[in-house]
């Protein structure tokens, strides 16, 4: 390729243009370009590249992802690739590997700049083109003085050559972009801890950590492979501490290598606490401290104190409210902080926008920077994190309970919820970092702090069905509002326990735990406490079968609650009395009493609850043979609860509306939701609604003539059920499985289920659902043409489920019922079953 070279330069001058490098920038008179081919008397190509590493290990990819995209540039353009990434990650190790692979050709060779960017003063651009241009063959007298006219020539003599530039450990796009070639022939590579976001480049390689698996090879590239097969186990723990970054692994290398007797398990050893990890990861010149530092010390005030402060934070990740909350200030500023922290990668994004996290050896050293302030201000800090992930709690609890307006606290104790989806997304992103500050807070005693926290805590994670961090809030917090002997948060967070044992479906324990509620509430006799803790008691009451008793105290939480004129309050006992009129088969008495939840909800702005009426609404006008009325109903259910983000709730609502689109004889439509809800079910290990959705979805393969796998599938469900112990469910599930059974010619099988099934509806007084398992019964005789047991199985479903039956129930019973008589020639009985209510399909279920 055919360059272009001064008529007077000198021969080569032998420069190291590096970091360490000033040369003089002297006067000079206009110079002349012309063509050469490096003959005598001319300077050959440059090659100022420091020496690549001798172990470079992986960044396989990243060096495929340089090379492809210098080959596809514009061939108008000099290609610039900028390599980003933390202290120590291995920017430059990369570029040089790059450089000297000789992927690409440069005529007049490598070019080679330390930028200095971390010093204090960064190298000045002109310093760099003055240097560049010696080396190219440039006289230094023919330098100018001024720095316009210096950039002008560089721009000229680099636009007719073929150079690679490295333009290492850069300050800024300012100091950047001077020094970049105009012609297509050179290209740049860029290193920086900063991310030189204002840039343009053909890419832009923002470097990671390197794998465990790349990190042992590292190691084993230095040591020697006999070294690490005789302690895999603490060569695996010394990966670990160095969390992948280069330098630190370097640096316990090179420890080991240099000095006598030090093994693997001591490394690891000096590696294993926190607060002494950098000064182990330090030899010679080479200090993952030292790295640090360069960065940190060029960070203004605010941003500092961030940096520090965020060491406090117990999660993984942090966003700009605890940030403010932590260092005192508003979120705006908190965010410039952030953003400052990314930039000089001494943060990283997380996998949620404007949320970030640390580096695990970046956050010893933040920590170990905040040890130097006062404590009363760290112990400020902490206190100020900990009022704002309490108040932060309460507040979306507010919102998806639509009481926002109800809760008064000052604008700065927490953050911001316009939308039930704000309030959501705040607690997928913070409550584990809040649970975990629950978990400091309890074993550092401090119980005041600690009991508002669970009390906040428990609240949402309910409205959002996290039960791992509810099931941790509770077994956390709970004695620490009993050592602090709080008698007014103390019966709450035992009610939030039983709650979450409600929800598991673990009857009995919840209703053990939901009376000691009850007692304690009506001990300190406050009646708003009262009235809460008989409203749960009531109904778990129900679900134990023990509707009497739950009756009692829903009308005593009612009357408490009418008392003291709290209205959401109302509605929600409410809801729970239509569930227990339902129960009683007074349908049109449940469905005014939904109807008033619905709207009482909606004007507070009670998504969550409006949904929950919503969907059981929906099942009400299921029991009336009204699936038309039902599914938009349980579809808007459906919809708030994805919105908020409740898992459970969302599986609740997807198994109604299966049952709501087979009575509409959707059957595929059907399949596809019982599938999905299986597949929600799996990946929160909601092991109960899994097998619920599972039992549903056999029985719709059943109806599409999918015998073999719907026998697959329910037999799954009924193992999982029997395994849990949820007699309800499996006694429902048993039934679904008893049609499916007597269609694969296993009558034996479907009479045991059936036993078994009503066997376990007697035990919990549930005589009603037994009727259920009757009708199941009937449908299987009668496909066998066994019409004699069919009519007595079709009539004593009808028996024993009530002067009141659904309509849905009663519809295909009576159906059978007639169709049995007729073939029977029981005329009189054909009549009498045909004066019943009208046949409609559906499942028994």
């Amino acid at each position: 390729m055919k360059g272009w070279s001064p008529t007077h330069a000198s021969g080569a001058a032998a420069v190291a243009v590096g970091g360490d490098v000033h040369g003089t920038v002297l006067a000079n008179p206009t110079i002349i370009v012309q063509s050469h081919t490096g003959s005598a008397g001319h300077p050959g190509p440059a090659r100022l590249l420091p020496s690549p590493s001798s172990d470079f290990t992986g960044r396989e990819n990243e060096l495929l992802e340089i090379a492809a995209a210098l080959a596809r540039t514009d061939e108008q353009v000099c290609p610039v690739i900028v390599i980003v990434g933390k202290p120590g990650v291995g920017k430059t190790a990369l570029a040089l590997r790059f450089a000297h692979s000789g992927t690409a050709e440069y005529v007049h060779g490598e070019l080679y700049a330390d930028l200095r960017g971390v010093d204090e003063h960064p190298v000045p651009a002109t310093e760099i083109m003055a240097r560049f241009l010696l080396v190219l063959g440039i006289p230094e007298q023919a330098l100018p003085s001024n720095p316009a006219a210096l950039a002008d020539i560089y721009r000229q003599v680099l636009a007719t050559r073929s150079v690679l530039v490295v333009l290492d450990n850069a300050a800024d796009e300012k100091q950047v972009r001077p020094l970049l070639p105009a012609g297509a022939g050179s290209a740049v590579l860029v290193t920086s801890r900063n991310q030189l976001g204002g840039l343009e480049s053909s890419l832009r390689v923002d470097l990671q950590t390197l794998p465990a698996e790349v990190s042992m090879e590292f190691l084993q590239s230095v040591l020697g492979p006999r070294a690490l097969e005789r302690d895999r186990k603490h060569a695996a723990e010394v990966v670990e501490y160095c969390g992948g970054l280069p330098l630190a692994l370097r640096i316990c290398a090179n420890r080991l290598s240099s000095t006598r007797n030090l093994r693997l398990s001591d490394l690891a050893r000096e590696l294993r606490d926190e607060r002494t990890r950098l000064e182990a990861l330090h030899v010679g010149d080479l200090a993952v401290r030292a790295a640090f530092n360069l960065s940190y010390r060029e960070l203004g005030k605010a941003a500092a104190k961030a940096f520090r402060y965020l060491a406090l934070v117990p999660g993984e990740d942090f966003g700009q409210g605890i940030c403010g909350a932590l260092t005192g200030s508003d979120e705006g500023r908190a965010r410039k902080s952030l953003e400052k922290l990314a930039t000089a990668s001494l943060i990283e994004p997380s996998t949620l926008y404007g949320r970030f996290r640390f580096h695990d050896l970046l956050k010893a050293y933040a920590a170990e920077q905040l040890r130097r302030d006062h404590i009363d201000r760290v112990n400020a800090g902490a206190k100020g994190m900990t009022r704002w992930l309490t108040g932060s709690a309460m507040a979306a609890y507010s919102r998806l309970a639509g009481q926002h307006n109800a809760v008064a606290m000052s604008d700065d104790s927490h953050a911001a919820f316009p939308t039930v989806e704000d309030a959501s997304a705040w607690a997928a992103a913070e409550l584990p970092s809040a649970v975990a500050t629950l978990r400091l807070l309890s074993e550092r005693g401090a119980l005041q702090e600690a009991a508002s926290l669970t009390l906040s805590l428990s609240l949402v994670c309910e409205a959002l069905g996290r039960w791992r961090e509810w099931e941790e809030v509770v077994e956390v917090g709970l004695p620490a509002t009993h050592k602090l002997g709080m008698p007014l948060i103390e019966p709450m967070v035992i009610a939030s326990k039983a709650n979450l044992a409600r929800a598991r479906r673990e009857f009995p324990k919840a209703l053990g735990i939901a009376r000691e509620a009850y007692a304690l509430a009506g001990t300190v006799g406050d009646p708003t406490m009262i009235a809460t803790t008989a409203n749960m008691l009531g109904c778990l009451c129900m679900d134990n079968g023990l509707h009497q008793e739950g009756v009692e105290l829903l009308e005593q939480s009612l009357a408490l609650h009418q008392a003291l004129g709290r209205t959401h309050a109302i509605a929600m006992v409410l809801y729970n009395l239509g569930t227990l009129y339902r129960a009683a088969g007074e349908t049109e008495k449940a469905i005014a009493a939904f109807e008033q939840d619905v709207r009482v909800c909606h004007e507070f702005g009670d998504e969550f609850g409006e949904a929950e009426s919503l969907n059981t609404l929906a099942l009400t006008h299921l029991d009336l043979d009204q699936p038309e009325i039902a599914e938009p109903h349980q579809r808007r259910a459906l919809e708030i609860f994805r919105s908020i983000g409740n898992p459970h709730k969302e599986s609740m609502v997807s198994n109604d509306l299966g049952l709501t689109l087979r009575l509409l004889g959707r059957y595929e439509d059907a399949l596809e939701l019982h599938e999905r809800d299986i597949e929600l079910c799996r990946a929160v290990e909601n092991d109960s609604d899994e097998a619920l959705a599972q039992a549903n979805a056999a029985e719709v393969l059943h109806l599409l003539g999918r015998n073999d796998r719907a026998a697959e599938v329910s037999l799954l469900a009924v193992a999982t059920l029997t395994r849990l112990g949820d007699g309800q469910r499996l006694a429902r599930s048993l039934i679904g499985r008893i049609p499916i059974l007597f269609e694969d010619g296993r009558k034996d099988e479907a009479l045991a289920a059936a036993d078994r099934a009503i066997t376990i509806l007697e035990a919990r007084g549930e005589t009603r659902d037994v009727g259920s398992a009757h009708q199941a019964l009937a449908l299987g005789y009668a496909g066998m043409g066994d019409y004699e047991r069919s009519l007595h199985h079709a009539e004593l479903s009808l028996d024993l489920y009530g002067a009141v039956p659904p309509l849905r129930f009663s519809s295909l019973s009576h159906l059978l019922a007639v169709e049995a008589a007729q073939a029977l020639d029981e005329e009189k009985k054909a009549r009498h079953f045909t004066t019943g209510p009208r046949a409609g399909g559906g499942s028994a279920m």
